[in-house]
């Protein structure tokens, strides 16, 4: 647990890459229902959504960006590195979920953090958050961090757009 927790530590500062993640099958699920279950959590008491709302966020989210990501490393030709890159993406989901998300969170909701600090530390994160993706995007296509950043972008505009669509959150 502590290796997986320094591993991902260290691809959020970007010291690592998805190539240094295992490539397992077991990790992946693991990762994904303890992701599903911090971003429940986090639905209910950042979002104030209900079960279903914050269960379907969760869901659709997870599989656009599995979807998306799988698209682009067949474009890639790259198909042998699909389960590094999407362990990868849900492991750094999990860790800015629990370490920065889940802290914050708490301390807004008891007090601590006035909500313009608040603002301001959810926008660092959201920048954070993207320049990570990019930086597992660029080591997984062996692409420009530009590139990854674009790529980045691109998912997140999926996303907020189904689910608005599909879910209306």
């Amino acid at each position: 647990m502590e290796a997986l927790i320094q591993l991902f530590g260290s691809i959020a500062l970007f010291k690592k890459g998805p190539e240094n993640v295992p490539a397992s099958i077991n990790l992946l699920f693991v990762l994904l229902f303890a992701n599903f279950i911090a971003e429940l959590f986090l639905g209910f008491s950042a979002h104030s959504l209900n079960l279903l709302s914050s269960a379907l966020l969760s869901i659709l989210s997870v599989s656009i960006l599995m979807v998306f990501t799988w698209f682009w490393l067949m474009m890639f030709k790259l198909n042998n590195r699909v389960l590094q890159t999407l362990t990868t993406f849900i492991g750094i989901s999990l860790f800015i979920n629990i370490f920065c998300i889940l802290p914050i969170t708490l301390l807004s909701s008891v007090g601590i953090l006035p909500d313009d600090a608040l603002g301001l530390l959810y926008w660092f994160l959201f920048a954070w958050n993207l320049a990570i993706y990019a930086h597992i995007y660029k080591k997984s296509f062996n692409i420009s961090f530009f590139l990854g950043f674009a790529l980045s972008i691109t998912l997140l505009i999926i996303i907020n757009t189904l689910t608005t669509r599909i879910i209306g959150v």
